[in-house]
């Protein structure tokens, strides 16, 4: 089997940590769809109330290659800002892909004040006879860092939301 390949994501928002988190992770399925229409149709919970096992869904426009993703929440720890999902169909996983694992954390920032570091990691794993190339891993983390700067943008020009 081809090895996995995946990507680290580190930047300093002058966002608070506890309002990236809850915009991108416990509400991302009602906001990304507001903020990123160009890209995304709508997000939605399939499954569960958010917490440990729920599925959310975002649906696509053409502009990405996919019509959809469904990802699994696989760790929320809402104190210390720490985040897992696996994605489980879609976004080429059980074409090309085996697993699609991503863990996120939020921290107070050690540059920023009031502001916070956001820290992602990415796994891909191929399926038998497919290969992650360098091209995919790229486009996963211009699409991780689009998203994440989409919210930070939006919680700058509202500082009252997720307050």
């Amino acid at each position: 089997m081809a090895a996995a390949k995946g990507f680290t994501l580190e930047l300093e928002s002058p966002v608070a940590p506890r309002r990236l988190f809850h915009a991108s992770v416990t509400d991302a399925h009602n906001l990304i769809p507001k903020i990123m229409a160009r890209v995304v149709v709508s997000g939605e919970m399939i499954q569960g109330n958010g917490e440990v096992g729920s599925v959310k869904q975002f649906k696509f426009t053409e502009v990405i290659p996919f019509k959809h993703v469904s990802e699994r929440v696989d760790q929320l720890d809402k104190e210390k800002l720490h985040y897992s999902y696996s994605v489980i169909e879609g976004a080429n996983v059980g074409t090309k892909l085996l697993s699609s694992v991503y863990h996120i954390k939020f921290e107070p920032s050690g540059t920023i004040e009031e502001g916070c570091s956001y820290k992602l990691s990415a796994e891909y794993t191929p399926m038998e006879g497919q290969e992650v190339t360098d091209e995919d891993v790229q486009t996963g983390k211009q699409g991780a860092l689009g998203m994440v700067k989409a919210v930070e943008g939006y919680l700058l020009a509202n500082p009252d939301v997720y307050a």
